[in-house]
């Protein structure tokens, strides 16, 4: 029988358990998972050197301005003075997207007060597919702002403890300026508020001055930051100036054979049993607060107000410690019965049946994201550019590549995946499209001349997204071959004169 002080300890062992996972599989490829990773690279790489970011970017778009939270940035560059930027990258997003196990323990066991319930749900969302995939070598900023949305979550479950409504109001205002994800946790409080009030009548002073006083915090920083951007694209910029070429690609229609698999079976399951539950029938204030975050990012997901992958990520998460609620109503209902004496066959098939709906799949999708990382072809190729090419050179790649060749080439890019700002990102994709696909080499050199491209890097993934294997208009008179690996770079020089 497992007494009370043991379970920190396990609850450390998972921790040590999970991150050792996340990092032996990180550490399978020297390189990132494109393209978030090679931005963070140059902004942490730049703030070590000159203690700011790139605003004034003179290499994306071959010059443009930036507008961005830095906060993650610093905290990368804060680590790469120690570990170096490569390492950094690779081991401070794992261990802390694991701080959701810590995280979720606590939760769990404040609103069950059940330690083996709460053990459960922290392996469980230590092991959530996409949170995983998207997380284990992309450096993303939600390994940052996920675990920080829960702990602020957490804090506000005990806001009546001064240490948590100080803390609350601390980690809110860090949250504010990290990233505009904070929007989706104030429209989370907000709809918490409408189903207190919806069923309670009467909310509590504290929590409603809590949530008003994050409400304008979080719309006032992100007025200051995103201004220029709004005037800029108006209400566009909720879907963040993406080309409509591959929007849908972003904001998906909700897929449910894609979300079981993305959730993990378990999660999925009981979280919903423990919305219908908890909807209809018990009352708990800080159950619906964990409802109120689901269904605010159902409803973002249903009108395609968030990407399709960072939904599922918050809609999984948020699922874990309604599971943990669920299985307490099990198992009081077990208690009760003649069969409770049974209950670790009950927990061995929980057991059994996470590792195969949740810890399996969690690798497997990993390991592909591992798959998709840059190749040491690649990089040799972009050292090559950088080695052999005038610093002032524009390089054609696609827009999935256009950090990479901002962060290892350290040269001009066409475009890249940050769109704000951009005039007609439709348009400059698919002239980039065409620049790949022409047929004729005077429509392609007619496009090369109008974004002063010098160098077009042909990788294996463009020749996949463009379908093609190698450019039909390179012909020896204009284009130069001047890398040939997997990785081919051509040399453009020709230019379309005006009569």
């Amino acid at each position: 029988m497992l007494k009370k002080r043991h379970y920190p300890y396990l609850v450390a062992v998972l921790f040590i358990i999970a991150l050792a996972l996340r990092l032996w599989l990180a550490f399978q490829t020297p390189n990132f998972t494109i393209d978030e990773a090679y931005f963070h690279y140059r902004q942490a790489d730049l703030i070590k050197e000159n203690l700011v970011p790139s605003y004034l970017d003179s290499l994306s778009y071959s010059g443009r301005t930036h507008i961005f939270h830095p906060v993650y940035d610093y905290i990368l560059a804060f680590f790469s003075f120690i570990l170096g930027t490569a390492l950094t990258l690779k081991i401070i997003p794992n261990i802390l997207a694991c701080a959701l196990i810590i995280i979720i323990y606590l939760m769990v066991l404040e609103l069950t007060k059940n330690r083996n319930i709460a053990l459960f749900s922290a392996a469980a969302s230590a092991f959530i597919p996409v949170f995983m995939a998207k997380t284990i070598n992309s450096a993303s900023i939600f390994s940052f702002t996920l675990p920080l949305i829960f702990y602020l979550i957490y804090c506000f479950m005990r806001i009546r403890e001064r240490r948590f409504l100080y803390q609350f109001l601390f980690f809110s205002f860090v949250l504010s300026i990290t990233s505009a994800i904070a929007f989706l946790f104030v429209f989370a409080m907000l709809i918490y508020m409408l189903l207190i009030k919806l069923e309670y009548k009467i909310q509590n002073r504290i929590e409603l001055e809590v949530i008003l006083f994050v409400t304008f915090l979080t719309l006032w920083i992100n007025i200051l930051i995103y201004k220029k951007a709004f005037l800029f694209h108006s209400y566009g910029l909720i879907w963040q100036n993406i080309p409509i070429q591959i929007l849908a690609t972003y904001f998906r229609d909700v897929d449910i054979i894609a979300s079981v698999t993305s959730i993990g079976l378990i999660p999925l399951m009981f979280g919903i049993y423990a919305v219908s539950r908890y909807m209809f029938k018990e009352r708990d204030k800080r159950t619906y607060l964990l409802m109120a975050f689901a269904l605010s990012v159902a409803f973002l997901l249903w009108f395609k107000l968030i990407t399709f992958e960072v939904g599922l990520m918050f809609l999984g998460a948020i699922l874990v410690p309604l599971l943990g609620q669920a299985l307490n109503l099990l198992f009081k209902y077990l208690e009760k019965t003649k069969i409770s004496s049974y209950k670790w066959v009950f927990w061995t098939g929980l057991i059994v049946l996470l590792v195969l709906t949740s810890v399996i799949p969690s690798v497997v999708r990993a390991s592909e994201s591992i798959s998709a990382s840059v190749s040491q072809k690649e990089v040799s190729a972009l050292s090559w550019i950088k080695d052999n090419t005038p610093e002032d050179s524009v390089i054609l790649a696609t827009i999935a590549e256009g950090n990479l060749i901002s962060a290892l080439a350290e040269r001009k890019n066409v475009a890249d995946n940050d769109f704000i700002l951009i005039r007609s990102s439709s348009g400059i994709f698919e002239d980039i499209e065409q620049m790949y696909t022409a047929m004729f080499k005077t429509n392609a050199v007619e496009l090369l001349d109008k974004y002063d491209v010098d160098y077009i890097y042909l990788s294996p993934r463009a020749m996949e997204e463009f379908g093609i294997e190698d450019l039909k208009y390179a012909e020896e008179d204009c284009f130069e071959l001047v890398y040939d690996d997997e990785v081919k770079v051509y040399r453009s020089f020709c230019e379309i004169k005006a009569r």
